[in-house]
């Protein structure tokens, strides 16, 4: 028997074309979305958004009109720092820019100086930005003025806004919400390939049942474990109970959206969840703020586990600001991947037991 006999009968065998098609669908898969929805991220930083706060009442207004027409941001007013930090938190702006009660007076003095609040638990990217940005606009602001007072009296005041020292609480997020996904799409896998061979003896219902509270116990479990010796290590500053609460959601989310993908495509299930893999990098916007992608990337990230994930750990971790919305977008990713993973075992007639079945339940 030549080696030539040997690899023809490998190609006959489904995992084998499975594992080919991985090979080359997987890293075109990354090559599409990431050059596509990163093209000209950089040239969209009029998306990017900053408060601003005027202090001075009217006299601060003409300071106020120079900054928005400087700055090449979307610019919102607040009437107060606790509500425009509020909204920070909430991921809606990346920085504000206060003007202080006496600016005007002080200007007069040589002593006018703007502060910057600048939100670390922003994207890397939209925070390198506006942080680089304060300068300039301090020196516009002087320079627009200059009438008045010389430009090197407006100092800059740069306060970093949610900051955490401990590198290893940066990397909770993505630890805890991608990696999340990782490990229970790996794990559907094997489930997957468990479903197959029980199919031969017990009824798809019985074992769908079977697997689903299989599947309640790891989202309730896993979670524990992860989320108490994550913080043996480190601190956020939502509570231990927030935390676990939440990954608990993230795990179910994560396990509906993966299962289903078994039940509708069988084996290529496998590639559906490794597909979805860079969509959910890419708009998780803890690397590049969503607004910065091209617009047909922007809004995907709501509809799948990880980002959401993501965006949630963010604001646990380093704010503590509520995540309602990223709740009802993770319970609404459960439901729906669930219903249509019944929906799908309802329609379909599976061959009695003792007959080997090539799809998942």
């Amino acid at each position: 028997m030549s080696v030539f006999t040997v690899l023809k009968d490998f190609l006959k065998i489904l995992q084998t074309k499975i594992g080919l098609v991985f090979a080359l669908v997987v890293p075109l898969i990354f090559t599409i979305v990431w050059l596509t929805g990163y093209n000209g991220a950089t040239e969209r930083v009029d998306q990017l958004k900053i408060g601003i706060i005027n202090s001075d009442g009217a006299n601060g207004q003409k300071i106020e009109k120079i900054i928005q027409e400087t700055v090449p941001f979307k610019t919102e007013n607040y009437a107060s720092l606790e509500e425009a930090k509020q909204v920070m938190n909430d991921g809606d702006i990346g920085m504000i820019v206060s003007i202080p009660a006496q600016f005007a007076a002080n200007l007069d003095k040589g002593e006018g100086q703007l502060t910057y609040y600048v939100n670390q638990a922003a994207s890397e990217v939209s925070r390198s930005i506006l942080e680089g940005s304060t300068e300039g606009i301090s020196k516009s602001v002087g320079a627009k003025l200059s009438g008045i007072v010389q430009k090197e009296v407006v100092t800059t005041n740069v306060v970093k806004s949610n900051n955490i020292t401990n590198f290893a609480l940066s990397m909770l997020p993505m630890i805890l919400g991608f990696i999340t996904y990782i490990a229970v799409m790996t794990m559907n896998i094997q489930l997957n390939l468990s479903t197959m061979i029980l199919s031969r003896k017990y009824d798809r219902w019985k074992i769908f049942w079977a697997r689903q509270l299989l599947l309640l116990m790891v989202c309730i479990v896993a979670p524990l474990i992860i989320t108490t010796v994550a913080m043996l290590f480190v601190t956020p500053v939502a509570s231990f109970w927030q935390m676990w609460g939440f990954h608990i959601l993230v795990y179910i989310a994560c396990v509906c959206l993966t299962q289903m993908s078994f039940v509708l495509f069988g084996g290529l299930g496998a590639l559906f969840n490794v597909a979805m893999i860079p969509f959910q990098l890419m708009t998780a916007g803890n690397i590049i703020a969503t607004e910065m992608l091209t617009p047909f990337y922007r809004h995907i990230g709501d509809f799948l586990p990880a980002s959401n994930a993501v965006r949630g750990y963010v604001r646990l971790i380093y704010s503590g600001a509520p995540v309602t919305s990223v709740v009802i977008n993770l319970i609404l990713i459960a439901l729906v991947t669930w219903g249509i993973t019944c929906a799908r075992l309802a329609l379909h007639r599976a061959p009695a037991p003792g007959v080997a079945t090539t799809n998942a339940h």
